[in-house]
């Protein structure tokens, strides 16, 4: 029973860990796909919040550089400018008094730009690549602007053509020179000329800055613009590392619009980046944001997932247990009194636990242990029916069998003339036909059982006065109960196969007991019987076999004994050839009345 209860208790936990493993497998799963949701979902609607504030500046800037260009061409389109900028062009010898005149014009008309806001230089270039004419902050005197790069790789890329320069120094100015800006250059051309052979550019330096978005380098964006692969305006430079820029560099090198700038050993942060082109210079302009909060965003969820899971498992390693012990332990008891039940033990009682469903197993099983005692006492009845039945027939085969007999061997005397012999047959029938037939009971004394084999020999000695007969019996079992007309059909059989039909032998009837059982025995000194022919007779007694039976035979003994008290008593056989032959009763020790 220990080893059965440690079976269902290791049965139990292991249906408890697979049950929590497996549900806690489900919640990490979930888990991790909320947390992934969560964090594509965040990221997704930081890209298209960072892509509308992208996208505002976008038209912002477009404007305001296609309304610089339009300005930048008017002036330079400007007769009286072109005029004068062709007479510095062309005069060697410059007429101060006139040329006094085309200043004050050109400074009154180039300060327009104004109008802008946010323009800080204008200055005309003339062909030597000098400054001609300036408003705002003065130019150093005979400043050579081809030896900037900046500058000559705008008007050699198409001299007839308005372009933006990206990022350069300010070192052309007197004051501020130490800066940087952006400027858009604009050729002043004459078109009352066929061919120009002198050239002119309108130059203006500005600012982006006041035209952003208010607070576009503040918050969590800030943006950048680039002219392919130079910064034209960056709001704050110090959020990134060199690392981070070079990936960004690379980033636009390769044309890609979203992206992420990784945290990098100078800066512990990561950027995401939205990348769009401006219309009018074809500028790149960047909406970078700080994926900080979004890292935040992702710590607590994962924080909030991981707590979720680990709630979860302990929520299901409870209810495991809950379960376990209102359905799977109830379900293991109930399990035992069915195997109780199997091992023929009726008697079990069914406890009430809190599962409906074991309680209704558990009121099933006790109808059906009713119906089953009910059908037993119905079996038992029939079956004791039966053996009232067989015995009464017992004892109407007796009397015809037996009386035949008798009735030949009176005959006999009496033609003998032998009145003594008849009188004592006759005497002695009677006792034997009223003990037989007019005694009703089932169950008699084992005294008078023998008292009654006493009178049957001592008529088949009156027949047959070669057999001798011997009766032995334990006085402490003369009082027991046995089934009447039990030891009868064994002397008989003794008589009529043992001995040959009584021709001559000896028969001892011998009864003793141990603690439980009586064992009576019939003992024939005949030839004995071959082993085919006793595993032929054990056969029909293990089988209930009487088609060959004759009489009244063992089996009748036999079943009769296994009706009354059960498979393990009954009639053996103890023979072999050329030795005597003894037939066993088996019965338990029961005193009169049992």
């Amino acid at each position: 029973m220990r080893g059965v209860a440690d079976l269902k208790m290791s049965l139990n936990k292991q249906m408890i860990l697979y049950f929590s493993i497996a549900f806690s497998v489900i919640s990490i799963i979930f888990g991790i796909g909320i947390l992934t949701y969560n964090t594509n979902s965040f990221l997704k609607q930081s890209y298209d919040y960072c892509q509308k504030n992208v996208e505002s500046n976008i038209m912002l800037v477009d404007n305001y550089l296609e309304q610089i260009k339009n300005v930048s061409r008017i002036i330079a389109n400007d007769t009286n400018i072109i005029e004068a900028v062709s007479y510095r062009n062309n005069t060697e010898a410059i007429d101060y008094r006139k040329e006094l005149e085309y200043q004050r014009y050109v400074t009154d008309k180039i300060k327009q730009v104004d109008v802008l806001g946010s323009i800080e230089n204008s200055l005309i270039i003339g062909d030597d690549h000098t400054c001609l004419y300036y408003y705002g902050n003065s130019p150093k005197k005979e400043y050579d602007f081809s030896r900037q790069q900046w500058f000559m790789d705008v008007i050699g890329n198409n001299g007839y053509s308005t372009h933006f320069t990206y990022y350069h120094p300010t070192d052309y100015l007197l004051t501020d020179g130490d800066g940087e800006t952006v400027s858009i250059i604009t050729p002043i051309v004459n078109p009352s000329l066929y061919v120009e052979t002198k050239r002119a550019y309108f130059m203006c330096d500005f600012k982006l800055e006041s035209i952003l978005t208010d607070g576009a380098d503040q918050g969590n964006i800030h943006i950048a613009i680039y002219d392919g692969q130079n910064p034209v305006y960056f709001s704050n430079t110090d959020r990134l590392s060199q690392e981070q820029l070079n990936q960004l560099n690379g980033n636009l090198v390769e044309g890609n619009h979203r992206f992420v700038l990784e945290k990098s050993r100078e800066n512990p942060h990561s950027f995401m980046v939205v990348n769009e082109t401006l219309k009018t210079s074809g500028w790149s302009i960047l909406g970078i944001m700080p994926l900080h909060e979004l890292e935040a965003i992702k710590n607590a969820n994962t924080t909030f997932v991981i707590g979720l899971i680990v709630a979860s498992i302990v929520i299901i390693v409870l209810l495991s247990l809950l379960i376990s012990k209102s359905i799977l332990v109830p379900m293991y008891m109930l399990v035992g009194k069915f195997n109780e039940i199997a091992a023929g033990n009726t008697d079990v009682a069914f406890e009430r636990t809190r599962s409906r469903e074991v309680n209704l197993m558990s009121h099933t099983a006790e109808n059906m242990l009713e119906s089953i005692g009910r059908l037993n006492e119905e079996v038992i009845r029939e079956h004791e029916q039966y053996s009232r039945e067989q015995f009464k027939v017992l004892q109407q085969q007796i009397n015809p069998h037996f009386l035949n007999n008798m009735l030949q061997s009176i005959k006999a005397l009496a033609v003998a003339g032998d009145v003594a012999s008849i009188s004592k047959m006759t005497t002695i029938l009677g006792k034997i036909l009223s003990y037989a037939v007019y005694n009703s009971f089932d169950k008699v004394k084992l005294s008078e059982e023998i008292e009654y084999i006493g009178n049957y020999m001592t008529l088949q000695k009156i027949r047959y006065p070669n057999i001798e007969y011997t009766i032995d019996c334990s006085p402490a079992l003369l009082d027991v109960s046995v089934p009447k007309l039990i030891i009868q059909p064994l002397v008989e059989n003794a008589i009529e196969h043992g001995l040959l039909g009584g021709k001559s032998g000896k028969i001892t009837l011998y009864a003793d007991h141990d603690e439980e059982e009586i064992h009576i025995i019939v003992t024939d000194n005949g030839a004995g019987i071959s082993d085919d022919t006793r595993i032929e007779i054990e056969n029909k007694l293990a089988n209930g076999d009487s088609a060959n039976s004759d009489g009244i035979g063992l089996l009748n003994v036999h079943q009769r004994i296994k009706g009354l008290y059960g498979e393990g008593y009954g009639v053996s056989i103890l023979s072999r050839p050329g030795m005597n032959t003894s037939i066993v009763i088996t019965i338990p020790m029961e005193k009169e009345g049992c």
